[in-house]
């Protein structure tokens, strides 16, 4: 797959030849955004074209609404990779800039759209590229002037649920991790590097990979979950806190440490994923240290069995 950042005006052609262009913002590739990618994978092959998918550096919100901190399901990286992964042969990822966002339709699809060489548009029903009440997936024929074909998805449902990015957040931030992965098709992951802490997991027996972020990324609520922790290519089983370390008096910002089970090597500075599988419990304040550590060991056996169960 290529990757390709572009801005507006789109000023040379990016490929040889037409392409069948997936559009939408992809937050999460779940498996409704597989689903419309898989469409156009299929008419990309049927017609002999390159796939490729349209989407942008940022969300449209913060630009258009002035959305600030806007937490996101994956990060550019992780982005890339999931679209690697299903079979598209160009990314594309447009600045979305003020000045982008004040495109009028039409010249939305004049200057990006036929710039992008497009045989044929694959988008979602709810897709919109301005305004919704112009801009939308009804109206596109009438900008396109027949010079693309159009295929539209219908709302995507998972077992009476909608399948959008909208929902899966807020599973995550309600700790539903198991409605999140049937979403997503795959467990949610977090990824950032290991900064040194307080080491108080490490006093009490369970050190712990204290995680800094690059990117903002929706975070499951506060307490305790069954995870695994990749570091390097190899997975462990682990239980990582989220949470303010209230036991010791910091309230004010919030933690992620993982406690990797087995293992015992210094990743200061490595860049681990953690995947979250399970909430097992809320963040408690124990009245004495001895507390806290019955209940950590009370964790582990938690997650152990949880992974016994349902992990091959």
């Amino acid at each position: 797959m290529k990757t390709i950042n572009i801005s507006c005006p789109i000023d040379q052609p990016l490929t040889d030849g037409p392409v069948v262009l997936a559009l939408g913002f992809f937050d999460g590739v779940h498996i409704g955004h597989q689903r419309l990618i898989a469409e156009a994978r299929s008419e990309a092959d049927q017609k002999g074209l390159p796939l490729m998918v349209l989407t942008f550096d940022r969300h449209p919100k913060e630009v258009y609404a002035g959305v600030k901190n806007f937490a996101y399901l994956n990060s550019p990286d992780e982005k890339v990779y999931e679209m690697e992964k299903i079979g598209v042969d160009y990314l594309v990822i447009m600045q979305f800039t003020k000045q982008f966002s004040q495109l009028a339709p039409q010249d939305f699809v004049d200057r990006i759209i036929m710039k992008l060489q497009a045989d044929t548009v694959v988008a979602g029903f709810d897709y919109t590229y301005g305004s919704k009440d112009v801009a939308n997936m009804t109206n596109l024929p009438k900008f396109a002037k027949g010079r693309f074909a159009i295929k539209v998805l219908p709302k995507q449902i998972f077992e009476g649920q909608k399948i959008g990015s909208t929902e899966i957040r807020e599973a995550i931030k309600k700790g539903d991790l198991t409605l999140a992965t049937e979403l997503l098709g795959h467990p949610y992951t977090t990824s950032g590097k290991v900064v040194h802490g307080f080491r108080n997991g490490h006093k009490l027996g369970y050190p712990t990979a204290n995680l800094s972020m690059d990117w903002p990324k929706v975070l499951p609520k506060i307490g305790v979950y069954a995870t695994m922790t990749r570091v390097k290519d190899r997975w462990y089983e682990s239980m990582t806190s989220v949470g303010y370390n209230v036991m010791f008096n910091d309230e004010k910002q919030i933690y992620i440490e993982s406690n990797l089970f087995d293992f015992d090597q210094d990743i200061y500075g490595e860049t681990i994923t953690i995947a979250w599988y399970k909430y097992l419990r809320n963040e408690l304040k124990f009245a004495s240290l001895d507390g806290l550590v019955a209940q950590l060991k009370q964790d582990r056996i938690n997650a152990e069995a949880y992974f016994d169960q349902t992990v091959e």
